[in-house]
């Protein structure tokens, strides 16, 4: 409306006409801001999507890439067992993985956590950022892992097997019995990640809402020094 119409109604005193264009001002008003709101909920609401989707396709890759690893750990176990059932000594079973020893960065790092913090449940973002933090330390725990198959395993492959066991060849030597432990406690870890993570892809699908925490017991055993 044209305000030169409001202001000739209220020189004329007519004060009906002047309320009439006063409504029409206020619900236009009202109307553009109603507009603007929506409009600001479903750009909200497709970044949300957007941010989500982002966040499951990374929990399902790495619940995906898991199950390769366990799939290849499995088959290993399986064959270095059957040689040591026939008398034989292969070598001790490792893991190596081509490219990064690490997973991506957690995506609660920098401007995707500056994205998600008002778009997801306080207690569930909490816990997303709890679950990419273990990840990253496990990650770690893997990097040590495999700088000894690189320093200790890997040089001996290619020379007779026997050194990796004792002089009785009943058993892998203490270091590397003591390393495939270690790769049996990183399997452990990675299976508890993985209930993790499906449990968040779950809770992703409401991203917004409250709902049962999907944290499970993690550094569940201590090991102390000088016991027996």
């Amino acid at each position: 409306m044209r305000p030169s119409r409001l202001y000739s109604h209220i020189r004329a005193h007519d004060w009906f006409a002047v309320t009439i264009d006063f409504v029409i001002v206020v619900l236009g008003v009202y109307v553009a801001v109603w507009a603007s709101n929506q409009q600001a909920a479903r750009d909200r609401g497709e970044r949300t999507g957007r941010v989500v989707a982002a966040l499951r396709q990374d929990l399902r890759d790495s619940i995906a890439v898991g199950q390769k690893f366990e799939e290849a750990l499995v088959a290993a176990f399986a064959t270095f067992n059957t040689g040591r059932a026939r008398g034989e000594t292969p070598p001790p079973v490792f893991l190596r993985v081509s490219g990064s020893d690490t997973p991506p960065r957690s995506p609660c790092l920098g401007v995707l956590q500056a994205e998600i913090a008002a778009l997801v449940d306080p207690a569930l973002l909490w816990e997303l950022c709890f679950y990419y933090d273990e990840r990253d330390g496990i990650a770690q725990k893997f990097v040590r892992y495999t700088v000894f198959t690189e320093n200790e395993i890997l040089p001996r492959l290619k020379d007779d097997p026997r050194p990796f066991y004792t002089d009785d060849r009943k058993r892998l030597a203490p270091a590397f019995d003591s390393h495939v432990d270690r790769l049996q406690d990183w399997r452990r870890d990675m299976m508890t990640l993985h209930r993790w993570a499906r449990c968040l892809d779950d809770r992703l699908r409401e991203p917004s809402s409250a709902g049962t925490s999907c944290r499970p017991s993690v550094g569940g055993t201590i090991d102390v020094g000088g016991q027996k």
